[in-house]
């Protein structure tokens, strides 16, 4: 399984995670492309602070 996968699933079992960001994910488990891309990687964090849009984002 793709790692981009697993970090879904794991987000989606995850008890701190909200109920409105879990059916957000739930709205796009049948959409492989819009998972990858808010799960292909790690959001990095510099001087500057986050850049980056806040919500069920990885």
């Amino acid at each position: 399984m793709e790692e981009y996968k697993i970090k879904y699933n794991e987000w989606l079992k995850d008890p701190i995670i909200d109920e409105e960001s879990k059916k957000e994910l739930l709205s796009i488990k049948e959409n492989e492309e819009e998972i990858e891309d808010r799960f292909y990687k790690d959001l990095e964090f510099g001087t500057a602070g986050l850049r980056g849009i806040i919500g069920a984002r990885n």
